[in-house]
């Protein structure tokens, strides 16, 4: 056998080196939905809301409860960045609300939050599709017909999307508010009393629709309400009279 066959057959060698690894580190935790430090809130000389801490993590279920004149709605308020003027921190997704011009607050809460407010806040002349649609848009996205009409079918108010929201009963305009929140696919939904005018079938159907929607996109869910009917499905259930500071 030749020298040059006896090369060939010799096994490469390959050029090593010795890497040293970092040691292992804990992840860095993720940053709350909601993150409330020392909130405070007053009408004029009236304290309304002093909250010393409330975290929310992404993608939790919160039921925040309390009777009527508590300070539910305008805890909600301040989440969405309707009413300005707290004091102490308030960061939501990250970001926080100190001095935050009014224009922003309105592009932020369209681009990430979804609200289905107390009084609905249809636009009256338009259809309940025309108010889901204009949702949608506001929120900076593409309209899904599919999943709306999905929405639409699950909510029982299919008959009721080419009708204008001002001849809508009660329900049916907060069916129509709610269907208009689901449909934006917003990062985070806040609901104020979302069940109040439901009986329990709308109610079920409603929260079934809500939690699986939230589960298709990691939806963080906040609702303020007096109705503890199905508070058991939520992740953490909190009573706003010993959250706030105010009431002690």
């Amino acid at each position: 056998m030749s020298r040059s066959s006896l090369q060939k057959k010799q096994p490469k060698r390959v050029a090593t080196r010795v890497v040293q690894r970092k040691p292992a580190t804990a992840k860095s935790p993720a940053v709350p939905a909601i993150l409330i430090e020392r909130l405070g809130f007053r009408y004029g000389t009236k304290p309304v809301l002093e909250i010393k801490e409330l975290k929310i993590m992404p993608g939790a279920h919160t039921l925040i409860y309390g009777e009527s004149g508590c300070g539910k709605s305008t805890l909600m308020n301040l989440l969405s960045g309707i009413l300005t003027g707290h004091t102490g921190h308030l960061e939501v997704l990250g970001t926080d609300y100190a001095g935050m011009k009014p224009t922003r607050h309105d592009r932020f809460r369209a681009e990430n939050l979804a609200v289905i407010f107390q009084q609905f806040n249809l636009i009256p002349y338009l259809t309940v599709r025309e108010n889901v649609l204009l949702g949608v848009k506001l929120a900076g996205k593409e309209a899904d017909v599919a999943q709306i009409d999905s929405i639409f079918d699950h909510l029982q108010i299919s008959p009721l999307a080419g009708q204008r929201a001002v001849n809508l009963s009660h329900g049916q305009q907060q069916r129509a508010a709610a269907a208009r929140a689901l449909a934006q696919r917003s990062a985070i939904i806040l609901a104020d009393e979302p069940t109040s005018a439901l009986d329990d079938l709308n109610a079920r159907l409603f929260l079934d629709l809500l939690f699986r929607e939230a589960a298709l996109h990691n939806t963080t869910i906040v609702v303020v309400s007096h109705d503890l009917r199905y508070k058991k499905r939520f992740d953490q259930v909190i009573d706003l009279a010993k959250l706030n500071g105010r009431a002690e």
